[in-house]
């Protein structure tokens, strides 16, 4: 985990606000605003299914054991896996046996996106836009993620987690942030710039110092930080994925911010249809069904 140590604060450009004249923490790279360096960690329990399920050797009850040390977190999990993503004819009103129907994996997936929702709060229409396009490019991932060569549920969080530095300025800086979401861009580049001036970090660095800060695996802070990233050689595998997903969400509705000419769906996901062929792609109107199905579901 980073230690944070005071530094000089950095000229705030451009927006006026009550948290300009606050301190700023200087970690080794680079420059994270107080508020952000004060979020609470990532839902523990969560944390601690993500570890859990890496083991080979894990066992439903010592995982029922984890989830229903907070009933809370277990109640949201078991409605979950009663609600329409599943289908399931009768109901289940018992985790452990949730969790022996649904597997490991999936519970683990329910597990972060319930994780992520409690560390939103309460949601403004941002705070909204902003969840929905994280869930639009996990739900994305998900459905390309075998030409990528990864599980579905592995995928599933690489995209639920990618713009955690975007959601964590949100909740740090809501008026800073508002007026950075609330503008129109030519592209990422230009986001970045505006958040620089109003925030002194951008999304992207923002959300890999948090996945650092909060012991999450290090592949999703290479995603958090590079996602917009033109690619290059070299890039990871997840990092792909991510990039092109999130592309992929934007084109068909879900996008966090307003770009001036918004990609086309083909050209969003021109990267998939170089890697296998433009027939792979899936139907623009077929993937935005699923999304927008799946979206319902969380969000009832």
């Amino acid at each position: 985990m980073p230690l944070c140590a005071t530094g000089a604060p950095p000229q705030r450009v451009t927006l006026e606000a009550a948290s300009a004249t606050e301190p700023d923490l200087q970690t080794d790279s680079i420059t994270i605003s107080i508020k952000l360096c004060n979020l609470p960690p990532f839902n523990g329990i969560a944390a601690k299914v993500l570890a859990l399920t890496s083991d080979p050797d894990i066992d439903l009850k010592r995982l029922s054991s984890l989830i229903e040390g907070d009933p809370a977190f277990a109640a949201e999990i078991l409605f979950l896996a009663n609600s329409s993503l599943f289908g399931f004819r009768s109901r289940m009103h018992v985790l452990r046996h949730a969790i022996a129907i649904l597997g490991l994996d999936r519970v683990k997936t329910l597990a972060e996106t319930v994780a992520m929702r409690g560390f939103l709060g309460d949601r403004s229409p941002l705070v909204h836009q902003c969840w929905r396009h994280s869930a639009a490019c996990a739900l994305v991932c998900e459905q390309i993620s075998s030409w990528y060569d990864f599980s579905r549920e592995r995928a599933y969080t690489a995209g639920i987690m990618h713009d955690i530095g975007r959601l964590g300025l949100l909740k740090s800086y809501p008026q800073e942030s508002a007026l950075v979401l609330g503008g129109e861009y030519q592209d990422a580049g230009e986001v970045f710039e505006a958040e620089g001036k109003a925030l002194n970090v951008d999304h992207g660095s923002a959300g890999a110092w948090l996945i650092e800060s909060w012991g999450l695996p290090d592949d999703f802070s290479e995603v958090c930080e590079h996602h917009h990233h033109a690619p290059r050689t070299g890039d990871s595998a997840i990092l792909q994925l991510v990039r092109v997903a999130c592309g992929m969400a934007d084109a068909i509705g879900f996008p966090a911010v307003k770009y001036r000419r918004q990609l086309g769906y083909l050209e969003a996901a021109s990267e998939l249809a170089a890697k296998l062929g433009r027939k792979a792609v899936p139907p623009e109107e077929e993937l935005r069904a699923v999304v927008t199905a799946r979206l319902a579901a969380f969000e009832r």
